[in-house]
């Protein structure tokens, strides 16, 4: 599977992806669609700068999925991530997130979908076995969010 960092160029196609990755969102809390038809992320401009960065998955040229991240001197973190539906349970989330947290080294944060146990149950096993168990995990705020922090220095 290859990563690239998504350029200006590929502004369409995440925002596309976006849609379907916030449709999926609602099942486990509410998000309004607007009355032109389109989920928005509020700060979906802001991952074509420095410290914010997103990527898509790639398997042999079809895209995967994508993710968002955040990167600083201080903490890391991943907002959002995404697979498609037909490359769910086939290791490509695992796979990708390894690899961001590879060339990302240093102090993370990760914080499931409220309310999605699916969620919480990949993020603790993906981050269990990078990690070797060394994390820590608290649930926090009025969705009971599970939230992982680990370092990778």
């Amino acid at each position: 599977m290859d990563l690239k960092k998504v350029s200006l160029e590929d502004r369409k196609l995440l925002g596309r992806l976006m849609q379907l990755y916030l449709h999926d969102l609602c099942l486990y809390f509410p998000l309004e669609i607007a009355n032109d038809g389109i989920y928005y992320y509020d700060d979906f401009d802001e991952y074509f700068s420095m410290n914010r960065l997103a990527y898509l998955f790639y398997d042999n040229d079809k895209i995967v999925g994508f993710c968002l991240i955040d990167i600083s001197d201080e903490l890391n973190s991943f907002q959002e991530m995404f697979i498609l539906n037909n490359y769910k349970h086939r290791g490509y989330g695992r796979e990708a997130v390894c690899k961001i947290f590879d060339m990302y080294p240093g102090e993370w944060i990760v914080k499931a979908v409220p309310n999605s146990r699916i969620a919480e149950e990949f993020w603790d096993t993906v981050i269990s076995l990078y990690t070797n168990n060394n994390y820590i995990l608290e649930h926090t705020g009025k969705y009971n969010r599970a939230e992982f922090s680990f370092s990778n220095k």
